[in-house]
């Protein structure tokens, strides 16, 4: 996989520039900002992070989480999330325009994965599959495919995602993970894809999530963690680091410790991110300003692309890939 096939630098770059001036339009008054604890561990020790577009973002001493303090309140978030051109722009273009390469590199494989944890852990019947944040709807489609779950539904805040997805013939629920109630469902899997790193607090998703499922029903989610090699490397200069989209940088060690605090138990944490390699070489490309080390500079831009694959291997196997996937069980 490679950056440029599912995250294309003139579509991305577009959705870069429509959240910056969505933070005009939602966010140029911080005078309502609130201090939060770290959303991984609760530690209220915390250093020096970084600033970005306005933002700062600050260090968990404790357990090593990045993320924004002061920070936008629940319903600001909310409200941002649903009116936001810059959401808008990534339902209506940027997932459109790149559905194909996402289908194939990454919704296709992890639909294949929950077919195999389903069998794994021998779940019961009957099976009720629902996803968190399903935008496009392109992985509702492949859980269909698999002819294995008895009910595929979607849960998407989002008012133009939401209609796409109904158009596909989905049941959407039209909400936040968060506002869901006890009994509204009884999930046998549910999946969650780059959502965590957007909420305001990652603790009530996640126990929002818990409600929607079924005793033992596994939660497979997927997010970005400060941990990772290319935001390591870039820092502030890292498009991911994208407030207010992206507040949340969840340690490897605060995301073990924030799951069990949400009421599972962890079957699995790895980092099998691809392109961690690749992100660093294509902004060392995009802006020559940046000053790499030297040793990443030498691994982006002299090594053999074997070597580079290696290297990426290498982040993958030791859990150092910024691309963090969470499998967890409900108690």
């Amino acid at each position: 996989m490679k950056e440029s096939e599912i995250r294309p630098q003139e579509l991305f770059d577009r959705y870069l520039e429509l959240s910056r001036q969505d933070v005009e339009e939602f966010f140029s008054d911080h005078s309502d900002f609130v201090q939060i604890p770290c959303p991984a561990c609760t530690s209220t020790e915390f250093g020096l992070g970084l600033t970005k577009s306005g933002f700062e973002y600050v260090t968990c001493l404790s357990c090593g989480t990045l993320y924004l303090s002061p920070r936008p309140t629940d319903a600001m978030i909310s409200a941002y999330q649903r009116e936001s051109k810059a959401t808008e722009y990534f339902g209506t273009h940027f997932f459109k325009e790149t559905e194909a390469a996402r289908r194939e590199q990454m919704f296709k494989p992890r639909a294949q994965l929950v077919n195999e944890w389903t069998s794994k852990l021998g779940l019961e019947e009957p099976l009720e599959f629902v996803d968190i944040g399903s935008g496009y709807g392109i992985f509702l489609e492949e859980i269909a495919n698999l002819n294995r779950y008895g009910s595929v539904t979607g849960i998407e805040p989002a008012p133009t995602l939401a209609a796409i997805c109904r158009k596909k013939g989905f049941t959407i629920i039209e909400k936040c993970a968060e506002e869901l109630t006890k009994g509204e469902l009884g999930a046998s899997f549910a999946t969650s894809f780059e959502v965590l790193e957007h909420v305001f607090d990652p603790l009530t998703f996640l126990t929002g999530i818990r409600r929607a499922l079924r005793k033992g029903g596994l939660l497979l989610f997927t997010t970005l963690t400060i941990t990772g090699f290319d935001i390591q490397v870039l820092w502030e200069k890292s498009k991911s680091v994208n407030p207010p989209q992206h507040i949340n940088f969840i340690s490897v060690s605060g995301m073990e410790k924030l799951v069990e605090r949400a009421g599972f138990d962890v079957v699995e944490v790895s980092t099998p991110g691809q392109l961690d390699v690749d992100i660093v070489a294509n902004m060392a490309k995009e802006n020559s300003d940046i000053e790499l080390p030297r040793f990443v500079k030498q691994l982006v831009e002299e090594v053999s692309d074997e070597a580079r694959e290696a290297f990426q291997k290498f982040l993958q196997d030791n859990r150092l890939s910024s691309h963090i996937r969470v499998i967890a069980q409900a108690r």
